[in-house]
């Protein structure tokens, strides 16, 4: 290769480095939602000393992520609306802007009631988060075309990441001295009652929302566009058939900056004459494709399994840690600890996928996650460093689901509809969301927690066997 080509190919790969590293910046503020095992006690210990709701329990913090599930099917499409149609820059901006005055919003939405938060803090910042979801890592995958599911599970390993960060700061901000919650109900419901734990909690929401702008600006400006998608701009929303496949086919051998000085130099007369171009199918006929296709409602009901019981992992494992541990930094530790499974296990769950297929992917994480829901009542024998391992466990099963399916509906109905098929997928998590919390609120003191969590565990074991129905093929015919 000549030095001019050399140039070419790192000016590629260094914008590829960017594009991920931008990415894993965004979904790091976005994926924060998942400290909400860890500051749910803080806010509902609130709403019941300083507002009129003085009989909520811990379970009713399920309304909060039942409202940010509803968002998820509508703003994902948008999502992918928005990056068709603006660009990747535009769409994520959108959705992160939306994001953070959720999370802002809610220093004065907690001081009236759970509705409100429910609104800003569940629906209204999810709303954001759920727009700015997809384009980033649609756009890593143009980007590193020959590892798909990798791109995907690099960009959302920051999705799994953000209660790493975020869960410390919450608890070191909130509860810098470590105080276990003070009053106990006659059901054994643990509450935070102190003046000044209380004082702090309506206002870590506007530190956080500072934080995630910063963060999210940063990410942003590194997420750059493909070459690809310039042309399609560039030749009113016509996809050069030619050029796509040349541009997959040359990423592999770092020759890619070519392209992309001819696209952005040249423009439109860059084509050639005997390149043909078929228009970009319509919302509506991608769609279509997706609700006829056997296997897309295959990995939509493991989906709807595996995020259903993970779900009241999600939502009450410090509820019920606080049952038998009284260390409330641990337990913010333990949020945090596992957040690293659930960031680096996405991409590990790509690799597997991307090496040995769907089958042995989505079957091995099922089968862990349905050993760890059906046991993890035994850690309250085994101590504090068992709960730890048992949380961790079922974070890093459950991870599986955000980086094998985007990677899967890319795979069976093409790359460049993966931020619109986004909203689809997305059905099957708001429906296992709403389901999850209903059961969590409407059967917990019925079952206790020992039945939810062997409620959830048979969730995971009927995902196991439904994978045997899957049997898809890419857009090549070759077998997921």
């Amino acid at each position: 290769m000549d030095v001019e080509g050399t140039k070419r190919s790192t000016s590629y790969n260094v914008k590829t480095v960017c594009v991920i590293i931008g990415g894993i910046l965004v979904h790091l503020c976005l994926g924060s939602f998942y400290i909400f095992g860890n500051i749910s006690p803080y806010m509902i210990s609130y709403l019941r000393n300083r507002t009129s709701e003085i009989s909520l329990r811990n379970t009713d913090n399920l309304w909060i992520s039942n409202a940010a599930s509803l968002a998820g099917p509508f703003s994902l499409t948008i999502g992918g609306l928005l990056d068709r149609y603006l660009g990747v820059r535009i769409a994520t901006a959108v959705g992160c802007t939306l994001y953070c005055a959720g999370v802002g919003l809610t220093y004065f939405s907690i001081k009236k009631s759970l509705l409100f938060v429910a609104l800003s803090y569940g629906l209204l910042a999810n709303f954001g988060s759920f727009i700015a979801y997809g384009p980033p890592a649609q756009t890593a995958i143009k980007w590193l075309p020959e590892r798909p599911t990798f791109a995907v599970g690099m960009i959302v390993c920051g999705f799994g990441g953000g209660a790493l960060i975020f869960n410390q700061v919450v608890t070191a901000y909130i509860n810098p001295d470590n105080l276990s919650p003070d009053l106990e109900t006659a059901d054994g419901e643990k509450y935070f009652t102190n003046k000044e734990v209380l004082d702090r909690i309506p206002k870590v929401f506007v530190l956080l929302a500072g934080i995630y702008v910063i963060a999210q600006f940063l990410g942003i400006i590194l997420i750059f566009t493909h070459p690809s998608d310039k042309k399609v701009q560039k030749t009113g929303n016509k996809i050069d058939t030619k050029l796509i496949h040349d541009t997959e086919e040359k990423s592999k051998y770092g020759a890619i900056a070519k392209d992309e000085e001819d696209l952005s130099v040249n423009g439109e007369n860059s084509q050639d004459e005997d390149q043909t171009s078929v228009t970009k199918e319509s919302v509506k006929s991608v769609l279509w494709k997706v609700v006829r296709n056997k296997n897309a409602w295959c990995w939509l009901f493991i989906l709807f399994l595996i995020y259903g019981g993970m779900t009241f992992f999600n939502s009450l494992y410090k509820a019920y840690g606080q049952t038998f541990i009284s260390d409330d930094h641990f337990l913010a530790s333990v949020g945090s600890i596992s957040s690293i499974f659930n960031c680096i296990f996405r991409p590990i769950w790509g690799i597997i996928m991307d090496k040995y297929g769907f089958q042995m992917a989505v079957k091995c994480a099922s089968a862990l996650f349905v050993c760890f829901a059906c046991t993890i009542l035994h850690t309250e024998s085994l101590g504090k460093a068992a709960f730890l391992v048992w949380i961790c466990g079922l974070y890093a099963s459950s991870a599986c689901v955000w980086s094998i399916g985007p990677a899967t509906f890319a795979k069976l109905f093409g790359v460049e509809h993966m931020a619109i098929n986004m909203g689809f997928i997305f059905l099957a998590v708001t429906a296992a969301a709403i389901t999850g919390g209903f059961v969590g609120l409407n059967l917990q003191s019925q079952l206790g927690w020992h039945g939810l969590f062997l409620l959830a565990g048979s969730m995971g074991a009927t995902a196991f066997a439904i994978t045997f129905l899957f049997n898809g093929k890419d857009t090549k015919g070759k077998t997921i």
